[in-house]
């Protein structure tokens, strides 16, 4: 049984002009489906605008899609109750591409990351501090780093931050929305390097939306390539030399080259 499926989903956003109150559709989402395995890694590339974050908000249930079905667990998301989605919620975490913007900059980690322990389980504040310290240490911290706050960490470290707090109660699923498209190379490789090790440790299951096909074929079990809004192609790994979709090419064309002189030409899609 997969993890999550979502099945014919399309999201509409309407943008009013002017004093006349005049709205224009905007597609966000066409016809979407997919399907994730437990403990498999679904890669989602696309440029930017392609409806990549809108696919999953919906998965996570933050936004309501106006067609379509979207299953977690065997339960349909939106036919169920505000307690009830609560509940499943414990089982589905996210980790956004700008950790300063993803925690409150008053809060000390050790806030930060218990969050999630003091809103689902009944454990005492020495409880929770024990809890949080062996997270910490889980992604690469040390004890000593609860006690410091935000903006005394590079975003490399945040964001280990952020990925602690989001496996913190051990969630079937967590969305990773560009996790490392704002750092510097070498922290990138470290930060995929965790998230594969947290992966196998913890069987967890990534929904992991990004434009940086390097990063997919590290970390991707599958790919699907979205543009405009619609799922254009699918492969069952992450060999992209199986993509033959005019835009997939694009996209794989579009890669930065090892060196200077292998640059490539582009022919750019023309949109309609």
């Amino acid at each position: 049984m997969s993890l999550v499926s979502v099945q014919n989903v399309s999201k509409n956003y309407y943008l009013r002009w002017g004093w006349s109150g005049a709205t224009q559709c905007i597609p966000a989402l066409q016809d979407v489906s997919i399907e994730l395995a437990p403990g498999s890694c679904l890669g989602v590339v696309g440029e930017s605008g392609a409806g990549k974050s809108t696919l999953g908000r919906i998965v996570l249930g933050l936004e309501q899609p106006e067609r379509g079905k979207i299953w977690f667990l065997g339960q349909e998301l939106n036919q169920l109750r505000a307690q009830e989605l609560r509940s499943l919620r414990r089982e589905m975490q996210v980790v956004f591409q700008d950790s300063f913007s993803a925690v409150n900059p008053r809060f000390k980690v050790k806030a930060i990351i218990s969050e999630p322990l003091r809103n689902y389980l009944q454990i005492t504040a020495a409880e929770a501090l024990e809890q949080t310290i062996q997270l910490l240490e889980t992604v690469g911290l040390t004890a000593t780093d609860a006690d410091k706050y935000p903006h005394q960490f590079s975003g490399g470290q945040l964001q280990r931050v952020t990925i602690a707090r989001a496996i913190a109660l051990k969630p079937k699923l967590i969305v990773l929305d560009e996790p490392v498209s704002s750092l510097d190379m070498t922290t990138q490789a470290q930060i995929l390097e965790l998230l594969l090790s947290l992966k196998q440790q913890f069987q967890l299951s990534y929904l992991f939306i990004t434009h940086d096909l390097a990063a997919v074929a590290y970390l991707a079990d599958r790919v699907a390539v979205m543009y405009k809004g619609a799922i254009v192609e699918s492969i069952n790994s992450s060999d992209f030399t199986q993509l033959q979709h005019p835009y997939s090419q694009q996209l794989i064309a579009a890669q930065l080259p090892t060196h200077p002189q292998d640059r490539r030409e582009i022919n750019p899609i023309r949109h309609q």
